[in-house]
């Protein structure tokens, strides 16, 4: 009876020992894994590109913030016919470029909103030439006026390549912008090869950027910008 009383004893405190161990044991686990820092993922390299994309946009934005001025105009590739400026620059010019108000220019303003020319060839010469009769005032007018301007405000940049013949100037705006930058195509002028426009938000940083790109392929070209108010006429 004693033996089986004291089997019984050892056998309940064993028991009791082996929880106890257990407890510790799991404790310790769960301490092990509190302490335990993570492993931190290996984050995918950058490409040079990619920093350089995001390095222009972040100086576009400090640009446009940095710019009271913002032009607002949506980029329209198609050249204005000249011939649609006849009845309202005839109208504009019935009147004192002293008293004209913004109800007097909105008529061209809409027509030359994000036009990145004004066709004057053909028929259309008639119209071309009477806007320019009156662009001297109408820029005058365009400069008091910044949020109207703002519609309108084409940017170019002409390179002066003079007939050389440079394979990496063909080379650096052929491949322009670089693959996976956040800027737009290049919208050349009437066909050009040398001469670019650029409108609405950020065309003048668009228009540096495209300087910097080329004269880093070809050192020493000379690169001329113009921000103007209003579209450039050919004939």
């Amino acid at each position: 009876m004693f033996s089986r009383k004291s089997s019984l004893f050892k056998l309940k405190r064993r028991f009791k020992l082996k929880r106890r161990t257990i407890g510790k044991e799991n404790k310790i686990e769960k301490e092990t894994k509190i302490k335990k820092k993570p492993v931190k993922k290996n984050k995918k390299e950058k490409t040079i590109q990619e920093e350089v994309n995001e390095a222009y946009q972040a100086w576009c934005i400090a640009t446009d913030k940095e710019t009271d001025f913002k032009c607002t105009a949506v980029q329209n590739d198609e050249p204005l016919q000249g011939k649609l400026l006849i009845e309202p620059v005839t109208k504009l010019s019935n009147k004192p470029p002293l008293l004209w108000n913004e109800d007097d220019v909105m008529p061209i303003v809409k027509l030359l909103s994000g036009r990145t020319a004004i066709d004057g060839t053909g028929d259309n010469s008639e119209g071309a030439w009477a806007f320019a009769t009156i662009s001297h005032d109408f820029n005058l007018f365009l400069d008091k006026h910044d949020e109207i301007r703002s519609l309108i405000d084409p940017t170019y940049v002409v390179a002066d390549v003079g007939g050389q013949n440079l394979p990496n100037f063909q080379v650096g705006a052929g491949n322009y912008p670089p693959a996976g930058s956040p800027i737009n195509q290049l919208t050349r002028f009437m066909g050009s090869n040398y001469v670019w426009v650029f409108n609405g938000a950020g065309a003048t940083g668009r228009a540096q950027h495209l300087v910097g790109w080329i004269q880093a392929l070809v050192p020493g070209l000379r690169m001329f910008l113009f921000s103007t108010n209003t579209p450039a006429q050919y004939f």
